[in-house]
C-alpha cells in the first residue's frame, strides 16, 4: 500500500503525514496541480487532497480530478460522494429534498422577476445565501421584503464577490475585542481584504450572479449544533452566535461539554452521514425553538481545526462519550486504510 499526499502548509496534510511516519506507511508528496498528475500517481493505492474552496486552481479542477482518479480505480479522499457539494448550497438544497433530509427549506430563483414575485409574497425574516462561502460569510439575513428586493436586484445586477472582506475583517475585530482573536488575526483579515481580493479572487473567481437563493429562517435559542462525523466517531459542540448577530458559524464561541449535546443530535449526524455515503462530514444543525424539531442547514467534509478541536473527548456512533485524546483527522486517513484493506481482502 502506497498513499500520495498532496503537498501544501494545511494542517490535514501535516497530520497525515505524521501518521504515515508514525505507523511506517510508505507515502510520498505530490502536486496535484502537475499536468502530469496521473502518471504521476499511477505507482499510488490511494490520493489524499485537502482542497479549499479559497483557492481559485482547486475550484477549477478538483473534484474533476477526484472523480477521474476514482474511474481509474483508486481510493481518494475526498471522494466524489463526499465532496461533489462541498461549498455548494445550492446542490446541497437538491440533494438533501431527493434524500428526505429534513433540512432548513430552500428556494432557488434563475429568473430576476420570478425571484421577485416569490419575494413579494413571503414572510420574513428569511436567509439570503451565495452557493459558496464558509464561517457564515455570504449570509444575510433579509428582515423584509425591502432586504430581499436588495439582495436579489444585485445578485441578478453586479453579483456578489465570493469573499466578503468587510464582513470578514469586522467579525475578527469582535471576536478580538471578545478575546477570541488576536492582533495576528486582526491583520490576516487587514490582508484578505485589502490585498487577497485584489489578487485571487477579483482577478481569477468570477463573481457570484445570475441566481438567488433564500432558506426559511429557523427560530432558535441562539444556538446551533457542529457534528463532526468520521466513521463511527464524532466530534460535537454547541456554537453559540454572536451578540447582535444571527449566525453561530465563524463566531469561535463553541462549547464541548458532554451534557450539552443530545443524542438524537448525535445519532441524526451518523445517520445523515451514512445516507450521502460521505467518508468523512461535519454537519449544522439547529433545533426550532417552538416544536424542538432539528433542521440540517448545511454540511462539509472537513472541519474547521482550532487549537483545541481534540482536547475535549469524542462519541461513537452507539451514543458513548470517550474522555480521550485523539486526533479527528487521522480518523481520515484510517478511513481509506481500511477501505484500502477491505477491497484487499475480498
Amino acid at each position: 500500500m502506497k498513499i500520495a499526499i498532496h503537498k501544501n502548509n494545511t494542517i490535514y496534510t501535516q497530520y497525515w503525514i505524521e501518521y504515515c511516519q508514525n505507523h511506517n506507511i510508505e507515502y510520498k508528496l505530490v502536486d496535484a496541480y502537475d499536468t502530469d498528475i496521473i502518471n504521476i500517481l499511477s505507482d499510488c493505492d490511494i490520493f489524499m487532497w485537502y482542497f479549499s474552496h479559497l483557492d481559485y486552481r482547486d475550484t477549477s479542477f478538483a473534484k474533476q480530478l477526484i472523480f477521474s482518479l476514482e474511474e481509474s480505480g483508486k481510493i481518494v479522499f475526498p471522494n466524489s460522494k463526499t465532496c461533489w457539494h462541498f461549498d455548494d448550497k445550492l446542490g446541497q438544497k437538491y440533494l438533501f429534498e431527493s434524500l428526505n433530509i429534513d433540512s432548513a427549506k430552500g428556494y432557488a430563483f434563475y429568473d430576476k422577476d420570478v425571484a421577485l414575485q416569490w419575494a413579494e409574497k413571503q414572510e420574513y425574516p428569511k436567509v439570503f445565501k451565495l452557493r459558496g462561502g464558509a464561517g457564515s460569510s455570504n449570509v444575510m439575513l433579509a428582515e423584509n421584503y425591502r432586504d430581499a428586493k436588495k439582495y436579489i436586484n444585485r445578485a441578478f445586477g453586479n453579483g456578489y464577490m465570493p469573499f466578503r472582506g468587510w464582513d470578514n475583517l469586522k467579525n475578527t475585530i469582535k471576536l478580538y475585542k471578545g478575546s477570541k482573536a488576536t492582533i495576528y488575526h486582526i491583520l490576516v483579515s487587514l490582508y484578505r481584504c485589502f490585498v487577497y481580493p485584489t489578487k485571487v479572487f477579483s482577478k481569477f473567481l468570477p463573481k457570484q450572479s445570475g441566481y438567488a437563493y433564500f432558506q426559511e429562517f429557523i427560530p432558535n435559542d441562539g444556538f446551533d449544533y457542529r457534528i463532526e462525523v468520521c466513521g463511527d466517531k464524532a466530534i460535537a459542540m454547541v456554537r453559540y452566535c454572536r451578540k447582535g448577530d444571527f449566525r453561530a458559524s465563524g463566531g469561535h464561541n463553541d462549547n464541548f461539554a458532554k451534557e450539552l449535546i443530545p443524542q438524537d443530535v448525535l445519532m441524526l449526524a451518523f445517520d445523515i452521514t451514512r445516507k450521502l455515503g460521505m467518508q468523512a462530514s461535519a454537519l449544522d444543525f439547529v433545533r426550532e425553538k417552538n416544536t424542538g424539531k432539528l433542521y440540517l442547514i448545511e454540511v462539509s467534509y472537513c472541519y474547521g481545526v482550532d487549537a483545541d478541536e481534540f482536547d475535549h473527548g469524542y462519541w461513537t456512533s452507539d451514543g458513548e462519550w470517550h474522555n480521550e485524546q485523539f486526533n479527528g483527522i487521522h480518523w481520515m486517513i484510517e478511513s481509506v486504510i481500511n477501505e484500502y484493506k477491505r477491497r484487499i481482502s475480498l
